[in-house]
């Protein structure tokens, strides 16, 4: 039996699905019954007919059919059951006209019907091997098998062996074709439908047990957890009944306790409210105190101020030539601590006015242009020490405020000049790129460096110094922490002893450079547009003359501030202004603006296309170009934002050709 087995199964680990694993197996056990009966068949047929070319052809069927195993063994599980369906009706129609071709004179009527039959019930083969999704090959095997069979009397007519013979009746042969394909259409109908049942009910049964398959996951899964649960109810109750007790004698200590809180409660009370009122007192002292500071602190630095100019001043006027010679030495120390005393009241200064948020508006700073500006401030000491500057410009221009953005590279180019290492060539290098957040400026010098492990903590701290060889009052790290960090940002140091000293500062990126107000009051907003350089004005509804004169005031001092080349004016919702205050406005702000680098006025007007003020508009631009500015008027805060950028990037293009030719 495990013989038998073995055969029947040969071929399955090649297969997918269960419907190949049958169709193997019936192709295998069909090529095994094939290979049996047709020995039966050739002791039978030797038996009537003794030896004959039939005779031996009939185990050679056999084997040719048993070869549908040794295919499944080798892998070709779908060749297979194709051999099996076709190998049977092929050689059986072979050897029935090479038969009757030998024995046609004496021919016998069970030699037509007995070969047709074999291949009629072969006919049934491909509705057995394959599945109903196997469409293809189905078709493919029943379509050749009834071919075949159809053609059965055409082949032997072809080959000159056809069934009409004086010794034959072919009204009973022709009766037996009706009845044979009928037969086949009753055998493949029942196995078609067979097949179908089986296939579709084995689909559902498939799917009912992998539906009972999770289903019993599902119970597995509840069953540990209901197994866990009550363990852990099991745990959680022996443990409550522990719990329980603790509780009755925590109630009875908590009880005690509270009486002992109670009591201490009404005492605290009236401690807590005392407190209360002491911590207010010191808090209001506090405030108090801190503002006189300030007051203090702009006091001193706003007050000192002139007297130290003013001692400067006689200083620098008086003569030489009138000072005896064992003064000027003293005259000399005076000297140097006036000047020395003027620097720290200009740092003081600066520090107040970090504090009290002054530097607000962020402008556009040309990277390089601002180094260069730097350098040349300490021209006189970079010639004498012989300092190489390296300039790594990746980022051209930044948005910033500029005296601080100018304030921090001065003293950490100052601190790489000071601090230089007097046994190799100082070199300075100072790069600029950026990211998604900030401007990034890094200075690095190949001087003394910095004993970070010891100095990190005191490194940003007011009037801490680490080298005393040189002058220096330990203002110029903490100011520049504290310019960067008012500017949202923050900077990190990296040295090593005698080797290097990078300063890397991280500037944060404004959010909005193209709407900054420096004013705002409900008749007028003036603002600043870092990206196209121009201060602004918004008139919103009628104006008086006072509020018009006081918003073109403050506007003119806002150009004398930043020095901007364009202004902007809105005169959409300005209303009507007196003949007197324009004159003043043409006389007054326009000329003083112009000397203080205004050139170009953008003034949008919704009635600028009006042919009825145009000469009007015309006959002002005229005017106003006499003082050197060009005006225009547009219809649209977009046009003349439009007009000042093209002009702009007009003055760019012809400043860096004048610079590529010089």
């Amino acid at each position: 039996m495990k013989f038998i087995y073995s055969i029947i199964f040969s071929g399955q680990h090649f297969t997918k699905t269960l419907t190949e694993r049958r169709g193997v197996a019936i192709s295998n056990a069909i090529g095994m019954s094939l290979l049996f009966l047709s020995l039966v068949l050739f002791v039978f047929y030797y038996i009537w007919y003794g030896w004959s070319i039939v005779t031996i052809a009939i185990p050679f069927v056999g084997l040719l059919a048993f070869g549908t195993v040794l295919l499944n063994r080798a892998g070709h599980i779908y060749s297979s059951r194709i051999w099996t369906c076709l190998i049977i009706p092929v050689i059986i129609t072979a050897l029935s006209i090479y038969s009757k071709t030998i024995y046609y004179s004496t021919p016998e009527e069970l030699d037509y019907f007995t070969f047709r039959f074999i291949i009629l019930g072969s006919c049934s083969f491909p509705w057995v091997l394959f599945s109903i999704y196997e469409r293809k090959s189905l078709l493919f095997c029943s379509l050749a098998g009834v071919l075949i069979l159809i053609g059965y009397d055409p082949l032997h007519e072809l080959f000159g062996v056809g069934y009409s013979q004086d010794t034959l009746k072919a009204s009973t042969y022709y009766f037996a074709n009706v009845v044979i394909f009928i037969s086949y259409c009753l055998l493949v109908s029942a196995l078609a439908f067979l097949k179908w049942m089986s296939e579709r009910n084995e689909i559902k049964n498939i799917e009912l047990i992998a539906e009972l398959n999770n289903t019993n996951e599902v119970l597995t899964e509840k069953n540990a957890e209901i197994e866990a649960q009550s363990s852990e109810l099991q745990a959680q109750s022996e443990a409550l009944e522990v719990n329980q007790k603790q509780l009755m004698n925590a109630y009875r200590m908590i009880e005690e306790h509270k009486n002992r809180l109670l009591t201490q409660n009404e005492s605290l009370t009236s401690e807590l409210l005392e407190k209360n009122k002491d911590l207010t007192q010191t808090n209001t002292e506090l405030i108090k105190h801190n503002n006189e500071l300030r007051q203090f602190s702009y006091t001193v630095s706003h007050n000192l101020r002139g007297p130290v100019a003013s001692l400067l001043g006689l200083i620098h006027l008086l003569e030489p030539t009138l000072v005896k010679p064992e003064d000027s030495e003293i005259l000399d120390h005076i000297r140097t601590s006036s000047e020395r005393l003027d620097v720290i009241i200009k740092d003081l200064t600066k520090i107040i006015d970090i504090r009290h948020d002054i530097f607000k508006i962020r402008q556009k700073i040309d990277v390089e242009e601002e180094i260069d500006e730097t350098f040349s401030i300490i021209q006189k000491e970079v010639k004498q020490s012989g300092i190489s500057i390296i300039k790594n410009i990746e980022t051209e221009y930044i948005y910033s405020v500029k005296p601080m953005m100018h304030s921090v590279l001065y003293n950490l180019i100052n601190n790489a000049i000071k601090y230089r290492s007097a046994e190799r060539s100082p070199v300075i290098e100072i790069s600029s790129r950026e990211n998604n957040q900030y401007y990034i400026l890094q200075v690095q010098d190949n001087g003394l460096g910095i004993d970070l492990k010891r100095n990190k903590e005191n490194l940003f701290k007011l009037y801490k110094r680490f080298h005393f060889h040189t002058e220096g009052k330990g203002l110029g790290l903490y100011l520049v922490k504290l310019q960067v960090e008012a500017l949202g940002g923050y900077i990190t140091v990296d040295s090593e002893i005698n080797r290097y000293t990078t300063f890397t500062v991280y500037l944060k990126k404004p959010e909005d450079i193209q709407r900054q107000v420096l004013f705002k009051e409900r008749h007028a907003e003036i603002f600043f547009d870092a990206h196209l350089n121009s201060t602004g004005i918004i008139w919103n509804g009628p104006i008086t003359s006072d509020l018009y004169r006081s918003a073109f005031s403050k506007t003119l001092d806002f150009v004398k501030i930043y020095n901007t080349p364009n202004f902007i004016t809105d005169l959409s919702r300005q209303g009507h202004i007196d003949k007197e205050d324009q004159l003043w406005m043409f006389h007054e702000i326009i000329p003083e603006a112009a000397r203080n680098g205004l050139i170009r006025i953008a003034a949008i007007r919704p009635d600028a296309a009006d042919d009825h003020i145009h000469d009007y508009l015309r006959s002002m631009n005229e005017s106003i170009l006499k003082l050197g500015i060009e005006q225009r008027f547009f219809l649209s805060m977009k046009e003349a934002a439009g007009w000042i950028e093209s002009e702009n990037e007009k003055i760019a293009l012809k400043l860096k050709s004048n610079g590529n030719a010089d």
